[in-house]
């Protein structure tokens, strides 16, 4: 899952004292946060896996147990870095944090080991269903924003913002899931498995710019009941 982690991002941000929308942002992706590391380090992301074409070689940072540990490293982070949060914050950014592994089990074709470096892989596989798993995707992700306007609010801008996010994460995720996708279906042809530091850093730089803007659209925003 890409866009669709995004989702449950928005649990506490609507609380006049709870989790900040752009710290949910973070929080769930902390998971790929860690495998974008170890594909810098050349430790995943080396080849495919024989358990399905399209699987991805990240037999630790998405394995069940690798997930829980980098879950509870997010939180015990995230109570060092903001103690006023308390121990309330602390759990909801490692909920937050563990929601990623639970989507991905949705989508993932089978390439998530329980232990890290397993050989027992879990994953649904609805990315083999293109359109419908590109419809949860936007749906999480838009769902999350329409509810959090709903309760929160702020200057025109920030909707129209808002929902420019949407629309570009949307289509990033339909070029970079669905289609190749769709044309491995049509052709049978494997598409180039994107691999190496800097698509890794790519990644990284990506998840920091979408919480980048969500906190300074956030920053113009206040819930309703505050």
């Amino acid at each position: 899952m890409f866009i669709g982690h995004y989702g449950p991002a928005v649990w506490d941000a609507h609380r006049a004292n709870g989790v900040r929308l752009w710290h949910g942002f973070l929080a769930v992706q902390a998971v790929d946060f860690v495998t974008m590391a170890l594909g810098i380090l050349g430790i995943e992301g080396r080849g495919r896996l024989d358990t399905h074409p399209l699987a991805f070689d990240i037999a630790y940072s998405h394995s069940l147990v690798g997930s829980i540990v980098i879950s509870v490293i997010a939180a015990l982070i995230y109570r060092a870095l903001r103690p006023k949060a308390g121990r309330k914050g602390m759990i909801v950014i490692g909920l937050l944090a563990f929601s990623h592994w639970v989507f991905d089990l949705i989508v993932h074709r089978p390439d998530m080991p329980i232990l890290p470096g397993g050989d027992n892989y879990l994953g649904f596989g609805l990315w083999d269903f293109p359109w419908p798993a590109y419809g949860l995707e936007v749906l999480l992700l838009g769902g999350m924003i329409a509810w959090w306007l709903s309760v929160t609010r702020g200057p025109t801008w920030t909707m129209i913002a808002s929902w420019g996010l949407v629309s570009l994460m949307s289509v990033m995720q339909f070029f970079l899931m669905t289609k190749p996708t769709l044309e491995f279906q049509r052709t049978g042809i494997l598409p180039p498995l994107p691999e190496g530091p800097g698509l890794s850093i790519a990644g990284i730089v990506v998840f920091i710019v979408f919480a980048a803007v969500i906190a300074l659209i956030e920053r113009s925003r206040r819930p309703k009941t505050a």
